[in-house]
């Protein structure tokens, strides 16, 4: 499961790419689309609101500001300390003139007809908020008016840095969205004009609360992730689509590649395509057919090639067969011998090649041997150490033999006995290497079972009880396993191909 997953094949990364682009995309659009409804609404409700601000700040004049604000205690103590509607101060109950003093008397008549002037503004414009009138104190805002029908005027309020931007330019200004305890809101200011030169300077505010607007516009976000959604997996899946037939072109050129690599080189590209993919596919194709030309011929030369090699073999076994005709039907039956372990073993071809050589050649080194000494059929401890001499003399004779480097350790190693017994190194076990472990079960098994000049034969079944008895100290048990699985064959099959 593990390998599924981390095997990154080219379909993956493509459509990981495709999604991946499809999905940002979608985000992006998503994302500015929301933004824009988002600015567009900041923007609509703020010159809404700042087009309120201004033609109230149009109809209100700046001296009756200052002069309302010159009289609000009196405003608040004669008519409004008693919790009387905000408006009712035109009698008292003795009937006497409400007015004692005359400012006092104008600043309330002013008072009253811009408080309704706001109120007939707020309810016109549907606005829940009160629109309030300010003076400013220094770094904050005084409230003189306000829509509602109370009287608040006095009180000191922050200012923002939008309220204190129209005041210092002159320019109506408004918010962006904020929140506070009571709700989220836009608020825009207006300047007031006055008619001469004072430091006081008034203002217009007007609040919108926009949580309506907001839960709107929270709802067409909504239907905007579901539609980057829906547009999400069309495109995905339309993408696939795409994707998949592009990356089938490519596995069919991948799937060549690898046959390629098996060394079969008679698949043919068959993509009809007129784009990039196409051209590389016929290049290709060109490219496997001057492959599949060149390894014919480089397969016809190393047939040749073989086959001079073969021919030096043999004529070093003719050598050795001028002094010891045996010696010639011996390396035949080895070779025989050898090749049923290596089949039974399971063995490469290149080892099989390796080893077919060095059986043939694997007494090369008895022609230093003198022809007397052959045939002798006591030999002394002398002639013994001769005869020993022919594993590193045979491996000497093929020292500058390039083809025949390989068949070395075969023709050097063959006498070593799998308990380090042997010669001429006295390696021990797995030391051996493989091959001449091989080549020293099939040689004695055909020198057991053939006439010597020295000894008689023995039967096939003694030589098999030999061969099973070393197992082990003189050979290798595992060749000498793999040997014994023709035991009930082998005897038939040496009378059939073989000459003893």
């Amino acid at each position: 499961m593990k390998k599924i997953f981390r095997k990154k094949t080219i379909r993956t990364k493509i459509i990981g790419i495709v999604f991946l682009s499809i999905f940002l995309i979608t985000l992006t659009l998503g994302y500015l689309s929301f933004h824009f409804s988002k600015r567009r609404l900041i923007v609509m409700l703020g010159d809404s609101s700042k087009s309120v601000a201004t033609t109230i700040a149009n109809f209100m004049n700046g001296d009756d500001i200052i002069l309302i604000e010159n009289n609000l205690e009196g405003i608040n103590e004669k008519y409004f300390s008693g919790q009387r509607p905000a408006l009712a101060y035109h009698e008292n109950v003795s009937g006497e003139k409400s007015f004692r003093n005359e400012a006092v008397d104008l600043a309330a008549e002013k008072y009253t007809t811009y408080v309704s002037l706001l109120a007939n503004v707020k309810e016109a414009n549907g606005i829940e908020s009160p629109i309030n009138i300010y003076v400013r104190d220094k770094n904050r805002l005084r409230l003189i008016l306000t829509s509602e029908n109370t009287m608040a005027g006095g009180a000191l309020y922050s200012m923002r840095p939008e309220a204190l931007k129209a005041l210092s330019k002159h320019i109506p200004q408004a918010t962006g969205i904020y929140k506070d305890k009571d709700g989220t809101w836009i608020s825009a200011f207006a300047p007031i004009s006055f008619s001469f030169s004072t430091a006081t300077s008034a203002i217009v505010e007007v609040n919108n609360k926009v949580d309506l607007y907001m839960n709107k516009l929270r709802e067409e976000l909504g239907m905007i992730i579901l539609l980057c959604l829906a547009g999400f997996f069309v495109t995905a899946v339309i993408g696939y689509q795409l994707v998949d037939r592009l990356v089938e072109t490519i596995k069919k050129v991948d799937d060549v590649a690898r046959e390629l690599e098996k060394e079969n080189y008679n698949v043919k590209i068959k993509i009809k395509s007129h784009d990039e993919i196409g051209h590389l596919a016929q290049t290709f194709e060109k490219l496997r057919l001057s492959i599949r030309k060149k390894m014919d011929e480089l397969k016809h030369s190393l047939l040749k090639e073989k086959k001079a090699h073969l021919e030096s073999i043999i004529a070093l076994t003719n050598a050795i067969e001028l002094r010891d005709p045996y010696t010639r039907r011996h390396l035949y039956r080895v070779d025989k011998y050898a090749l049923l372990i290596a089949k039974a073993m399971r063995l490469g071809r290149s080892d099989i090649e390796k080893l077919r050589y060095g059986c043939y050649i694997h007494d090369i080194g008895k022609i230093y041997i003198e022809d007397a000494l052959l045939q002798k059929v006591q030999l002394s401890e002398s002639d013994s150490i001769t005869i020993k001499k022919h594993a590193e003399d045979g491996a000497k004779i093929i020292e500058g033999i390039p083809f025949l480097r390989e068949a070395k350790e075969i023709i050097l190693y063959h006498q070593e006995r799998y308990d380090g017994k042997g010669y001429p190194k006295g390696l021990k076990g797995n030391d051996i290497p493989l091959l001449a472990r091989i080549v020293a079960v099939a040689d004695a098994f055909d020198a057991m079972t053939t006439d010597r000049p020295y000894k008689a034969k023995i039967s096939f079944r003694e030589a098999f009880e030999i061969i099973e008895k070393e197992a082990g100290t003189q050979f290798d048990p595992e060749v000498c396993a793999a040997f014994l699985k023709y035991r009930s064959r082998l005897e038939k099959i040496s009378k059939k191909h073989f000459k003893f």
